[in-house]
């Protein structure tokens, strides 16, 4: 192989590294702030969540991607485990509610997790969203959609 050739073989490899490199994972955010937050709060992180990553996946590969997503927290984040277990045990194992964003906070006084999901009607794609605040001991303290 002449030097060009191999020149051009090791820019083409920086190329292909920068791109892999710059791929963004559709694991979920995960924040554990502690912070206060209310209704108003709460719909403001549902509008700020990014759940596009989703949005041209089939509904039905939903609990797949669910899979993923909470065994993405228990092994990414310390405290992400337990969050993982307090939302396998709220939630049927088949829902379709793909988890982009969580977050440990207190809702109205009340310790809870926040989270925002990627969704959709069943024959169609996730590209909805649903927030569900919920409980340390799995109560459903208030949910919405967009």
């Amino acid at each position: 192989m002449s030097g060009s050739a191999r020149f051009m073989s090791f820019i083409a490899l920086i190329a292909v590294a920068i791109v892999v490199s710059g791929c963004t994972s559709n694991d979920p955010i995960f924040v554990d702030s502690g912070k206060a937050v209310d209704e108003a709060g709460a719909l403001v992180i549902l509008a700020q969540a990014d759940a596009s990553a989703f949005a041209t996946r089939p509904t039905l590969d939903g609990p797949a991607l669910r899979h993923n997503a909470l065994a993405a927290l228990r092994r990414k984040y310390p405290s992400g485990s337990g969050v993982a277990d307090l939302l396998t045990r709220t939630f049927p194992s088949d829902t379709s509610g793909v988890p982009v964003y969580v977050e440990r906070a207190t809702y109205d006084g009340t310790p809870a997790i926040i989270v925002v999901e990627a969704t959709g009607p069943g024959s169609g794609e996730l590209s909805s969203k649903r927030l569900w605040v919920v409980g340390m001991d799995g109560t459903i303290l208030f949910a919405g959609s967009r």
